[in-house]
């Protein structure tokens, strides 16, 4: 009766751990399932094309003098913007985006902003531990047909990226971190942020909430720029 007592007990603890492990994977898939349908409208949030900076404004006026050669034409200027803009419109060209390969982690301060973007419905954080980072799976993420994926790894490291003699325009680097859901798993937060350049970039915190079955995305709040 013992042997049995016990044997019953051992089959109880697999079936408990097989139970948890099924619980923490589903919460993983769940998490998985909305970074995915939320990376579209993501990516074109944060996207910024280099190839479409607008006109500089014109120079103080106290730098003006008779011997000034080039004088500000400002309508110029803007016809000219509006030529190329329109240009890249029609450019098939497919403009690369690295994506970092794996999860960042969530901090403190994206909890507490969550807390507070979200206060007037009283949300509660989620308590599942979100530490661990995954590796994005890219043919997972859905785009416009502009882009293409390219994991971050296949580039050079550092700033050496912006200056790879490539055969494709890599337009930009971004990536995500876990998301911290409130309990009720209808409210969130990650980090993203885009780079274009060695000086040219942001992260910022991404809000989103599950309005009628859809993920969408509430405010992207920048907290650095470069």
């Amino acid at each position: 009766a013992h042997m049995t007592t016990k044997l019953t007990f051992v089959i109880i603890s697999i079936f408990l751990l097989l139970i948890s492990c099924d619980k923490k994977q589903s919460n993983l898939e769940f998490e998985k399932s909305v970074a995915n349908e939320i990376f579209p409208a993501l990516l074109d949030s944060v996207f910024y094309d280099t190839r479409l900076t607008p006109p500089p404004p014109p120079p103080p006026n106290s730098e003006w003098s008779d011997s000034t050669a080039i004088k500000w034409d400002k309508y110029k200027m803007i016809a000219e913007f509006e030529k190329r803009k329109a240009e890249i419109e029609k450019d098939t060209t497919k403009l690369v985006i690295a994506i970092v390969d794996s999860t960042y982690q969530i901090n403190e301060r994206a909890k507490k902003e969550l807390i507070d973007f979200y206060k007037d419905f009283e949300i509660e954080l989620d308590t599942l531990n979100i530490k661990e980072s995954y590796k994005i799976k890219l043919t997972d993420l859905k785009h416009a047909d502009k882009f293409k994926l390219k994991y971050r790894s296949e580039l050079p490291a550092t700033s050496k990226v912006w200056k790879g003699d490539y055969d494709f325009y890599l337009s930009g680097i971004t990536g995500f971190s876990r998301i911290q859901f409130d309990r009720t798993k209808n409210y969130g937060v990650m980090i993203s942020g885009f780079g274009c350049g060695r000086l040219c970039g942001f992260s910022g915190l991404v809000f989103i909430r599950k309005i009628n079955g859809k993920w969408i995305i509430d405010k992207i709040k920048v907290t650095a720029i470069s």
